[in-house]
């Protein structure tokens, strides 16, 4: 047993090293590849599925509908599913047209898959993008999608801003933790030629790579489920950090701690069902969306060691007052360290402010509750998909560089 934790703890330190050299090596040494703007001709259909989703789905269909792309070359589809609420209503009434779905709807996953069995059936559409209802779309988001297809991509990941970073401290940690995906996750691998990742909203995917991998997503996290199927296939996960869109986070933070929950259990159930194809193929997108899988699980069990040493140093820590000052300033110091990191995440989004504080100084904790969140997701069964619920309708005044005047009045 010492042994196999042992090997596990290496290989839980091997994976920390891969992320820290992934991350930063694309964004401090590799200059992005930018994309020429081209002329307007790819035909793009918006996918939204959405539960209960009345209060903000006209929000959203309003910002597609300001897109600065022609309007004959897009349309905008809301998926209603499992609706107590006039979602279907308030989607017609914002301009939406309205995709109905059969049968038994568990997930968002299949939501889609009745989506795209319909809309490829047309034959209208070279692309498909995928929203969730709270978001707010950017206006270049089509063109983007537009530029990308013509330049040979055939899925790609837009990038996923948040609309309430100044809520409290729970909706800016999520804010801060994203904005760190975005741009030391996918911005990093795109610039090091390395497959990125679906962040489950905003994000593109060609008829002709749908058609060949189709929806067939059984996970908790669609998202990650389908960056998996684009590596088995072949197909790269591109980048396209100029389709921002804007996320509504929770302020709730026991419902961060229930998504939490479910993108790690999400991940266990993709672990157990990909992992071995993907290594089989030998590829780096292969290995890369394997090492993902394996991180929560491998996080864990590296966790033994490093507790059974902390536990034998104890001894020696609290034989003196001074060692044990020594520990707490330690423990100050690592908190400072990552609130820096939060505060950075703010500076280069051009957030950084007195609002933000609540978010910089959540961020540690909000850091650190989530591996007891992963040890509470590997050893009870995998929950059910519940939608969150939306409880204001948010125009985002605090995004005016990014968003039209029109999108941030009431």
């Amino acid at each position: 047993m010492q042994i196999v934790v042992s090997i596990c703890g290496v290989i839980c330190t091997l994976i920390t090293i891969y992320y820290a050299i992934t991350s930063l090596a694309g964004v401090l040494f590799c200059k992005r590849r930018e994309r020429a703007k081209q002329v307007p001709q790819k035909r793009i259909a918006a996918i939204i599925p959405a539960r209960n989703e009345a209060l903000v789905i006209g929000k959203l269909v309003e910002s597609l509908m300001k897109q600065d792309y022609p309007r004959q070359l897009f349309d905008i589809y809301v998926v209603p599913n499992n609706c107590d609420d006039d979602t279907e209503g308030a989607a017609r009434a914002a301009g939406a047209e309205i995709l109905g779905v059969t049968g038994t709807i568990r997930t968002k996953g299949d939501v889609l898959r009745q989506a795209f069995v319909q809309l490829t059936a047309t034959g209208r559409y070279d692309a498909y993008c995928v929203f969730d209802a709270d978001n707010l779309v950017a206006q270049g988001f089509f063109q983007a999608v537009n530029d990308a297809l013509l330049d040979g991509c055939h899925v790609a990941q837009g990038f996923r801003d948040s609309k309430n970073p100044y809520d409290n401290w729970v909706s800016g940690s999520m804010s801060a933790f994203f904005w760190f995906m975005s741009l030391f996750y996918n911005e990093s691998r795109n610039r090091l030629g390395i497959n990125c990742h679906l962040n489950g909203t905003g994000f593109m995917v060609s008829d002709t790579a749908i058609r060949d991998i189709g929806w067939d997503t059984h996970s908790l996290t669609e998202d990650l489920e389908f960056t998996a199927l684009c590596a088995l296939h072949g197909y790269k996960v591109g980048w396209m950090p100029d389709a921002r869109i804007f996320d509504e986070q929770t302020t709730s933070f026991w419902t961060s701690c229930v998504q939490r929950r479910r993108w790690t259990a999400g991940s266990l159930q993709c672990m157990r069902r990909y992992v071995p194809r993907l290594m089989g193929k030998g590829t780096l997108a292969g290995f890369d969306i394997s090492v993902l899988f394996l991180g929560n699980l491998m996080g864990i069990i590296g966790l033994i060691p490093a507790i059974g040493t902390a536990l034998g140093m104890l001894p020696f820590f609290i034989s003196h007052p001074w060692r044990i000052l020594a520990l707490v300033l330690l423990g100050v110091v690592y908190y400072l360290i990552v609130c820096a990191g939060g505060a950075l995440m703010y500076k280069l989004q051009g957030r950084l402010n007195r609002r933000a504080l609540p978010g910089i100084f959540g961020f540690p904790i909000f850091l650190m509750t989530w591996m007891p969140i992963n040890i509470y997701a590997c050893v009870t069964p995998p929950p059910t998909w519940k939608a969150v619920k939306h409880v204001r309708s948010i125009d985002n005044p605090d995004y005016e560089d990014t968003m039209t005047v029109e999108d941030c009045e009431e």
